[in-house]
């Protein structure tokens, strides 16, 4: 069975995956398995699987109803972004680099992918400048950024003006290099079909 990519799956009208399970669990606050199953039509052990890693997380917990209603409770509100953890409830670290790169360029505005790549390291997460700068150019040419000063190598790293900012969510670089906004819920940069 063939992947479906990331746009195409955004084309549904109905929440899917983790974010569609974690829109639903914010929602309700208080919850079942089943009603989240029924809501959405995410299947239901990816619905099930995803409550097991926020209960491991600390995210959500049994309702002190749990035996007579198989009820969850809503503990730890993340915000709209749906926590990704692994089975033990551990954060998912891989990703986050280009997430922390996408909030450090809506807060810099101005910036070298240095910049960036220290702004964008965490605890959790290390940004490398090469990382970094990989970020910016294909973020150029989806035509998010501007160049404001071009590299000198050796001397200076480019510099660029953030100028397309279309939400809290980063751009996501699919495999096939081209680049997808889950903010706008388009392709916003195709690349170029080699002959």
């Amino acid at each position: 069975m063939s992947r479906v990519s990331v746009d195409k799956i955004a084309q549904n009208l109905k929440p899917h995956g983790q974010d569609g399970v974690w829109i639903e669990i914010r929602k309700l606050q208080v919850f079942t398995a089943a009603e989240i199953h029924k809501s959405t039509d995410i299947h239901r052990r990816t619905v099930a699987d995803y409550i097991r890693r926020l209960e491991a997380g600390g995210y959500v917990e049994k309702h002190v109803s749990y035996e007579d209603t198989l009820q969850f409770k809503l503990m730890r509100d993340a915000g709209v972004h749906a926590p990704r953890l692994k089975k033990n409830g551990d954060p998912v670290t891989q990703g986050g680099g280009n997430a922390n790169l996408w909030r450090s360029m809506r807060m810099l505005k101005v910036f070298t992918p240095q910049d960036l790549a220290l702004h964008s390291t965490n605890e959790t997460v290390e940004v490398s400048a090469e990382t970094a700068r990989l970020y910016c150019g294909i973020l150029l040419k989806a035509q998010y950024l501007r160049v404001l000063r071009k590299a000198v190598p050796g001397k200076h790293q480019a510099q660029y003006r953030f100028i397309r900012d279309t939400g809290p969510q980063s751009p996501q670089v699919q495999r096939v290099k081209q680049v997808f906004d889950p903010n706008i819920q388009e392709v916003t940069y195709y690349p170029e079909v080699r002959k």
